[in-house]
């Protein structure tokens, strides 16, 4: 059976009717030798996508081949055509190699750590972009931000005051969820161990996306959205922000805890060991916000204040009773 193969060139430009469709089937059905021809035409064809081609040695190669192919069915005409098509496909797959090299290219990161313990880190990003960053926590900033998308990466807890600019969206890559906005204040809390992201919207917008890039939720301000990925899910809460991020502020914020968490936090910061005389007093709980400047025995008046306890500070052991 003769066959046209100028439809070969015509399926790369996605040009053929179904007719023409129908015969280049056949044609490849009818010996395994044809299939394996078109199945480098394939290869050619998804270059441009960056999957198959890498190098434009193979490129050529493979234009090799067609011509050939085409040389000897139709010396005079098909010849020229195939040239002509030739050289749009080496420039088409000449760009496409430089693109994918280009897209491929691993972002170079700057990478800024708290260990836990140690004070809260306060820096300004190259955009304007206020970020406090809190003990134990990671944030990976680009060597440089391109015009279009400012692009971070979190783990554990971090305040954002992000500088506005309409033209470059300000994203931060929460592993399990990407949080987006075009300028704004927000505070981010992602820890492995808890198994969810925790988002707080002080002001302006925050768009939450998923990792395949569909959209989860758009807060508002006074907002807290704890978004669990297992289960693709939001908790959504109103809160007093500023009790919530007081701590980039350098204050320890306790909202509703009972006094054994507060004194257990104290203990480690003061390095002390506090006693508690009954389960009573324990489970007494506060909500206030100590700056952490101040010394164990202002803390203690504050605590004294809300609340009717009495306090004696031994060496680095505190009795606490009613």
């Amino acid at each position: 059976m003769d066959f046209d193969h100028s439809l070969l060139i015509k399926y790369l430009f996605h040009d053929l009717s179904e007719e023409e469709k129908e015969k280049l089937l056949n044609w490849r059905k009818e010996a395994a030798s044809n299939e394996a021809f078109f199945e480098t035409l394939i290869k050619l064809k998804l270059a441009h996508q960056y999957q198959y081609i890498n190098a434009s040695g193979k490129t050529f190669e493979a234009l090799n081949k067609i011509n050939k192919v085409l040389w000897k069915k139709h010396p005079l005409y098909f010849i020229k055509r195939a040239i002509n098509y030739a050289a749009i496909l080496i420039v088409l797959f000449y760009s496409a190699n430089v693109t994918k090299s280009y897209l491929h290219k691993e972002t170079e990161y700057t990478t800024i750590s708290v260990p836990e313990g140690e004070c809260i880190k306060k820096f300004d990003l190259s955009d304007g972009t206020a970020v406090w960053l809190n003990e134990s926590s990671t944030l990976k900033i680009p060597k440089s931000f391109s015009e279009n998308k400012r692009y971070v990466k979190l783990e554990g807890e971090a305040y954002f005051d992000v500088k506005k600019n309409k033209h470059s969206n300000f994203i931060v890559d929460a592993s399990s969820i990407k949080i987006k906005v075009l300028g704004t204040s927000f505070n981010l809390k992602n820890r492995k161990e808890d198994g969810v992201v925790e988002t707080i919207l002080v002001t302006g917008k925050v768009f939450l996306i998923d990792k395949q890039g569909n959209p989860v939720y758009n807060m508002f301000p006074g907002e807290k959205v704890i978004y669990s990925p297992d289960k693709n899910e939001c908790i959504v809460k109103t809160i007093d922000t500023n009790v919530s991020t007081a701590w980039h502020l350098n204050q320890l914020t306790f909202e509703n805890a009972t006094l054994r968490e507060i004194v257990n936090k104290l203990s480690l910061i003061f390095d002390v060991n506090i006693n508690l005389e009954s389960k009573k007093l324990a489970d007494r709980k506060y909500r206030c916000v100590i700056n952490r400047d101040e010394t164990l025995q202002q803390v203690l008046d504050i605590l004294s204040y809300l609340a009717p306890i009495d306090y004696q500070i031994e060496g680095d052991e505190v009795f606490i009773r009613e």
